[in-house]
């Protein structure tokens, strides 16, 4: 998430977002950036074994996490409510790309 703030922050030249689109940039970047990733890390094979179920359960263990910190008041350490939101918000993409047939599209190697 930080990078994408700061890659705005330099293009923009300003400290913070002054309206609710320039925020939404910011993190649609940060989404981007974080799915792209991740899918650098894990390869498709994770996401295509198990299809939009295993998305489902990903995203169940994210609701949990949630609850966890938001009802229950619990300290969710390094992750924390925002890294929680922000890989729920993923698994949501990853779904649609899914749906879409797009998931299995070549990454590009220079993103």
């Amino acid at each position: 998430m930080g990078y994408a703030e700061k890659d705005w922050k330099e293009r923009t030249k300003k400290n913070k977002p002054t309206n609710f689109q320039e925020a939404t940039e910011i993190l649609c970047d940060a989404m981007k950036l974080m799915i792209i990733s991740k899918n650098h890390k894990y390869g498709k094979n994770n996401i295509l074994k198990f299809g939009q179920q295993g998305i489902f359960m990903r995203d169940w263990d994210k609701i949990c996490r949630l609850e966890e910190g938001i009802f229950k008041g619990k300290d969710l350490g390094e992750e924390g409510l925002l890294e929680t939101w922000a890989d729920n918000a993923g698994y949501s993409l990853v779904a649609i790309l899914l749906e879409k047939n797009w998931y299995e599209l070549p990454v590009d190697s220079e993103t």
